[in-house]
């Protein structure tokens, strides 16, 4: 059975790079903005999300934070994508810093799925 990712950032070009990194090798769901990465998430359930912390309205430390607070989503691996260092109180199980290779975003993929 093929592992599902959602991808949640807001930027068209980077979520573009990262579905033709990772096609092939998993399901990818894309989500524009934080809350309809919460709706995606709760229409289907994903193994990792790769979460924008610089999202529009709801940032990624709101989301990543819900998804924490919801016993239904906790466990989900969530990895930060970010240009910065990010945030201190958040608890991402991992971060990709950006600009990523698609060779260096799949290595990381693989590793945390």
């Amino acid at each position: 059975m093929s592992k599902h990712v959602l991808v949640i950032e807001d930027e068209p070009v980077i979520r573009a790079l990262i579905e033709a990194s990772l096609a092939g090798s998993c399901e990818i769901d894309l989500a524009g903005d934080g809350l309809h990465g919460l709706e995606s998430v709760a229409r289907r359930r994903p193994d990792l999300i790769l979460l924008d912390v610089g999202l529009p309205g709801m940032n990624g430390g709101e989301v990543l934070r819900r998804l924490r607070a919801d016993a239904a989503t906790a466990a989900i691996p969530i990895v930060i994508l970010t240009g910065l260092e990010p945030p201190e109180d958040l608890q991402p199980d991992g971060v990709v810093m950006k600009p990523f290779t698609p060779r260096s975003l799949r290595e990381s993929v693989a590793g945390w799925l």
